[in-house]
């Protein structure tokens, strides 16, 4: 028996069944996505502030003082500039880019905070990120405020927060 061209095709009904499970597959699969991306800039924050936090290690031992109040790649330190004749010391010296947040606008921007104890000697310093979902790494960060940086964690904003070694 031989099919008319009537008989041949897809029903609409058949379609649209179709096309509604591609769409809700579509949209399973895209929320999985922004997810992961979300997780994976948080890791990326964590990252950033290990990296800094070398950085500032390194900076600290050889100038025994952390910089001022921001992270610049050119800002000389004021405490080894000609110190026993050795030369200026920068962050640049021991990175080549200060990292940014991946997202960089705010509130997702890394604060940097040092305290001075004694006249321009900074002794401490606490550096802050803002993730945007709840991670086991929280659990590993400080909770409280300092040099009036919030660290503490609430259910909409999620600190994580780092001092020296």
């Amino acid at each position: 028996m031989k099919k008319t061209l009537l008989q041949r095709g897809f029903t609409i009904i058949e379609l649209l069944v179709v096309i509604a499970i591609i769409a809700l597959l579509t949209g399973i699969v895209t929320s999985n996505f922004a997810s992961s991306k979300a997780k994976s800039r948080d890791a990326k924050r964590v990252s950033d502030l290990a990296q800094l936090q070398l950085t500032l290690a390194l900076y600290f031992d050889r100038c025994n003082d952390y910089p001022g109040s921001s992270l610049s790649i050119s800002a000389k330190s004021t405490n080894c500039n000609g110190q026993d004749g050795k030369p200026d010391v920068m962050l640049g010296d021991y990175i080549s880019v200060i990292p940014t947040d991946p997202k960089n606008v705010a509130p997702y921007t890394y604060t940097y905070r040092a305290n001075p104890q004694s006249p321009a000697v900074a002794t401490d310093y606490v550096l802050r990120a803002k993730l945007e979902t709840v991670s086991s790494v929280l659990s590993d960060d400080i909770d409280t405020t300092i040099f009036t940086i919030v660290c503490s964690d609430t259910s909409s904003n999620y600190y994580y927060c780092v001092k020296p070694n």
